[in-house]
């Protein structure tokens, strides 16, 4: 996102349903180190569910790069340490009058406290200004609480389809879903 846009939105802070805080910004250039070792961090069956491109420091590092683009929307929540403890974005093409792209990964011990959805709000209270006025995904059916929250959170099912195998993970049936934005 251009600065001039993200200076409209400020940090926010939530609490958790542990009772622990963290805070909501926006992917910056400086955290290339922090969000390398987030993205180490999360275990390896959680790719199956995020993958998007390898969990690697060479893949953070090209999506910290990517930070200030115009065309991406990059959020990351900071635990009272400092670590990158989750990532949310959205994302399109210029060229493209389609949906814009959304993702999420969250560090295993912080799923279920209701992290994901803070995100997919901020992200949308974002999306209501930033980017096309629908916003996609692709969930696998494999995944039924990630299904319900994206539900709840307005998404729709548009249509089942197969995933080809990604690295280990053989081919297998995921909902795209859409929700509209604005």
């Amino acid at each position: 996102m251009l600065k001039k846009d993200c200076d409209r939105f400020t940090e926010t802070n939530i609490k958790l349903k542990n009772g622990n805080h963290v805070a909501l910004r926006f992917l910056a250039v400086e955290d290339e180190e922090a969000f390398g070792d987030f993205y180490v961090s999360i275990e390896r069956s959680a790719y199956r569910f995020y993958c998007p491109h390898p969990l690697t420091r060479e893949n953070a590092r090209l999506r910290v790069d990517a930070a200030l683009s115009p065309t991406v929307v990059g959020i990351v929540a900071i635990n009272a340490m400092q670590h990158i403890v989750a990532f949310a974005s959205f994302q399109w093409h210029v060229s493209d009058s389609g949906p814009g792209f959304f993702g999420i990964c969250i560090q295993k011990q912080y799923r279920g406290l209701g992290l994901g959805k803070a995100l997919m709000e901020r992200i949308a209270e974002i999306a209501k200004e930033v980017g096309p006025p629908v916003m996609s995904l692709t969930v696998q059916k494999a995944n039924p609480r990630a299904v319900v929250l994206y539900q709840k959170m307005g998404f729709r099912i548009i249509r089942e389809q197969m995933r080809n195998q990604v690295e280990e993970f053989p081919p297998e049936a995921e909902y795209y879903m859409e929700r509209v934005v604005r």
